[in-house]
């Protein structure tokens, strides 16, 4: 089945009980970006830490209206780790790299020796394919794609706390959630905010318009229409505009 660009990697994550030199691939992995769920918390500086991450590599995708045929995809490079965090890679080509339609795996772990704070972490991949739009044979096609949709949480982040000199936005709470989660923002003025919510290749979801009072109000948004996965809530007041990353963990 064809897949969009976005959905190139199926990446599923656990936390492994104990450390293995050969991990293996998680076998609820599907054929879309399942994001990490939830974003890894690592308590504190000084902390052991592991993480398996499953890769499931579709046959094909689509790019634009073209159909690209996978060889192969090569983990290039992960990048954003806390310093101390490294990782390993178990695929059947070695060198990190995965044939089209089938699974891997790789481990990041380590002993955190960084500073508090909020790690956005980014799977940095090379896809080698066919390209091809009759059907019937193509040019090679060499792709690179940054995959970016999982964060590592170092420490005691602190609990973000709203501005109430101008418009501002907090985390949504509980992040990962199932089934509702609470938005507050901060107006300065009574007016009207534009709430949406987007996927992660940028269809919106969910469109509204609120009407702040002057100081703090709430958010309670449910995700009974949304598949499990990643989406960024954008809040606009005509002036400004504030994205955030949510995660949703089932219906």
């Amino acid at each position: 089945m064809k897949k969009i660009l976005l959905s190139l990697l199926s990446i599923t994550i656990f936390t492994a009980a104990g450390f293995a030199q050969v991990c293996s691939p998680d076998p609820n992995a599907t054929g879309l970006v399942y994001p990490m769920q939830p974003d890894s918390v690592i308590d504190q500086v000084g902390d052991y830490y592991e993480q398996t991450i499953t890769i499931s590599v579709p046959t094909d995708t689509t790019v634009s209206v073209i159909t690209v045929f996978i060889d192969s995809i090569y983990l290039e490079s992960v990048t954003g780790l806390p310093t101390g965090l490294t990782y390993g890679c178990n695929s059947s080509l070695g060198n990190c790299t995965y044939l089209g339609g089938t699974e891997g795996c790789f481990i990041i772990s380590g002993t955190v020796n960084d500073t508090v704070g909020v790690y956005p972490i980014v799977f940095n991949v090379v896809l080698s394919g066919v390209l091809d739009s009759t059907g019937t044979g193509g040019d090679p096609l060499t792709l690179p794609y940054a995959l970016e949709v999982y964060s590592l949480y170092v420490g005691n982040v602190g609990v973000e706390v709203l501005n109430n000199s101008e418009f501002d936005v907090i985390q949504n709470v509980p992040n990962p959630f199932n089934g509702s989660t609470t938005i507050k923002f901060n107006s300065p003025v009574a007016e009207t905010v534009n709430f949406s919510v987007y996927d992660m290749i940028g269809r919106q979801v969910h469109s509204s318009k609120i009407n702040a009072i002057t100081g703090i109000n709430t958010i309670n948004y449910t995700s009974e229409k949304l598949s499990p996965g990643a989406y960024f809530y954008t809040l606009a007041n005509g002036k400004n505009s504030i994205t955030k990353r949510m995660v949703v963990t089932g219906k």
